[in-house]
């Protein structure tokens, strides 16, 4: 299993999307984003996309040059087109323009429409912790059909349609949740697809409807199930409303969607409600209480939302991160073709 270093494989990536076509400072920021959910143990949303991105790039879903620009603003609240760019620059804009907004007003919503795939949608409500506010974000998927069933049902109905929520704490690292509202991220299957591996019962129903643990059965005409029953069904609805119907993005089965994501950003001005110290000494007492709960049988301690995520990207900065063969040879392929030198 190839072992590749963060900043190396960054810039290899980098470099693959420039030889495609992509601007170097909209190339860096999506191979560093790629890497950073590789750093955080979700291979799922990491350089396993460089052919994905490459293949919408070529059947014109994704627009190398495309820049979000601001449809329509008030001072608590605005709407980008991305105008089919890269799904990580229409996210960076929103988020950091939800930022700037929430400062001033005490509160943004800012939604993001006709983008790619943004990545990981944890990345961009944790740039909003860092600078101090919390944030939440829904997102929705565009393809035409969806891949997810509805609770109940054995036909493709939304998309994964993500969620996520980070919290800025003292002296710890963000409280940061993100998780689809299917059983598990389509990137999730993939990855088993290509390391050989069969997916765990109740990730998915084949084009029959029935249970399935052959990852190939969701791209032969299968189907995601929606985490936790009829719960994860009622998120999905709600991020389909939210990041794909009021933003206008669109969603499965309406005219004019577009394969990518359409995200409704809030940002919140803590300070705004109550001194920022206040709200950081009752955080620490909350997270202080969880983490001094006695673990179950068969855990060594009650870990935070995000605690998972740091420590894999402390681990993977220091020991490399692992790929599949398969990615890798794929990606190492892609890379040839576009005559993109070896990584360093």
């Amino acid at each position: 299993m190839p072992i590749l270093q963060p900043v190396p494989l960054a810039d290899y990536t980098s470099r693959i999307f420039q030889a495609a076509g992509v601007p170097k400072m909209t190339a860096d920021l999506v191979g560093q984003s790629l890497v950073a959910a590789n750093l955080a143990g979700h291979d799922s949303h990491g350089v396993i996309r460089i052919m994905q991105y490459l293949r919408q790039i070529d059947e014109g879903e994704l627009r190398p040059q495309a820049t979000p620009e601001i449809e329509r603003e008030t001072a608590v609240m605005a709407l980008l087109n991305g105008h089919r760019c890269f799904g990580q620059l229409g996210a960076k804009v929103a988020i950091e323009t939800g930022i700037n907004k929430a400062r001033e007003n005490a509160v943004a919503t800012v939604g993001l429409k006709h983008s790619g795939h943004v990545g990981r949608l944890g990345e961009w409500v944790g740039l909003a912790a860092e600078a101090g506010l919390i944030a939440l974000a829904y997102a929705n998927g565009g393809r035409s059909s969806g891949l997810v069933a509805p609770f109940g049902g054995a036909e493709r109905r939304m998309g994964t349609n993500p969620i996520a929520v980070a919290i800025p704490l003292e002296n710890r690292a963000p409280l940061l949740l993100d998780f689809a509202t299917s059983a598990v991220a389509e990137g999730k299957v993939r990855v088993a697809l290509n390391s050989g591996k069969p997916i765990p019962e109740g990730w998915a129903l084949d084009k029959t409807g029935a249970p399935t643990m052959n990852p190939a059965d969701l791209y032969d005409g299968g189907m995601l199930l929606p985490a936790a029953g009829h719960k994860g069904y009622s998120l999905a609805l709600l991020s389909d409303f939210l990041g794909g119907i009021l933003t206008g993005a669109g969603g499965p089965g309406l005219p004019g969607s577009i394969l990518g994501n359409g995200v409704l950003f809030v940002a919140l001005n803590i300070e705004a409600f109550r001194p920022l110290a206040d709200f950081f000494a009752d955080g620490t007492h909350i997270t202080d209480r969880i983490k001094a709960t006695k673990p179950a049988s068969g855990f060594d301690e009650v870990l935070l939302p995000g605690e998972p995520e740091a420590r894999s990207a402390q681990a993977r900065q220091e020991d490399g991160i692992p790929l599949d063969e398969i990615t890798w040879s794929q990606i190492v392929e892609v890379a040839r073709k576009l005559s993109v030198a070896d990584i360093a």
